[in-house]
């Protein structure tokens, strides 16, 4: 069996993973795919909704967009309206995460992930799947925060989030009646676990919704620390390079970095 999945670019930007997903010039062909995207619009919906193989779509969402950022990506009431459309159309209800990645653990970046929570709430869309991540601060985008004027989030060294940072994101959202997903987060998840759930981006539940049979293989396919994802999934997109989104926290290194 083989999976594919968007991680390293944006399923709403770049479309190329529709031919990879489909291509008939391989040995092992893909069973179906996780579209990660934080711009879901008409062009992508109409994709979706034509593909043959079973899909499961994370609409991202971090309440960031349009600020500084994420200075190119749609703000959240744009994003869970267009959700609204592919659902009104037909995709499973079941088959959407509402993905939170990154949360930035500081109190002006989370109170936007509030208003952005609030929303989705508003829209009472029937969903209530969700997955999380924290804020990864690498020392370029610890660069970038300094050349827009902005100090970096976890201060000159350190890369992850303090225990006060991460209790900050606990009690943000275990102000809301969900249990959130994350995969690599697993010291965060056992310090909370009536919120957080250990669970790979690509699992046995996911291979489930899509109508595929469960599979016992290994785990952490791109060797990540802390990752959980089945090793039957597959990278769909390899721009090598940042999408036209432009966000600061961007793994990608930009020219020069």
């Amino acid at each position: 069996m083989r999976i594919g999945i968007t991680e390293y670019g944006d399923a709403g930007l770049d479309f190329r993973w529709e031919n990879k997903l489909n291509s008939t010039k391989v040995k092992v062909p893909f069973n179906g795919a996780i579209l990660i995207t934080k711009n879901i619009n008409d062009a992508f919906i109409e994709k979706v909704l034509t593909q043959t193989k079973p899909l499961v779509i994370h609409c991202t969402c971090t309440g960031y967009g349009g600020t500084i950022l994420e200075p190119n990506v749609p703000d959240f009431k744009t994003q869970f309206n267009n959700l609204e459309k592919l659902i009104n159309k037909g995709f499973p209800k079941d088959r959407i995460v509402i993905r939170i990645d990154p949360i930035v653990p500081n109190d002006e970046y989370l109170l936007k992930t509030k208003e952005m929570l609030d929303y989705f709430i508003s829209k009472d869309l029937g969903l209530n799947r969700f997955r999380i991540s924290v804020l990864d601060e690498y020392k370029f985008v610890k660069k970038r925060l300094s050349d827009v004027g902005l100090s970096p989030i976890y201060g000159n060294y350190n890369f992850t989030a303090s225990k006060t940072q991460f209790d900050k994101v606990y009690n943000l959202l275990s102000s809301y009646d969900f249990v959130y997903e994350t995969c690599a987060e697993d010291d965060f998840a056992k310090r909370y676990p009536t919120i957080l759930k250990i669970q790979g981006c690509l699992s046995n539940f996911d291979l489930n919704l899509m109508g595929l049979p469960s599979i016992s293989v290994g785990e952490n396919p791109q060797q990540r620390k802390g990752c959980h994802c089945l090793e039957i999934k597959e990278e769909l997109l390899t721009p090598r390079k940042q999408c036209s989104h432009q966000c600061i926290y961007c793994f990608w290194k930009r020219n020069g970095e």
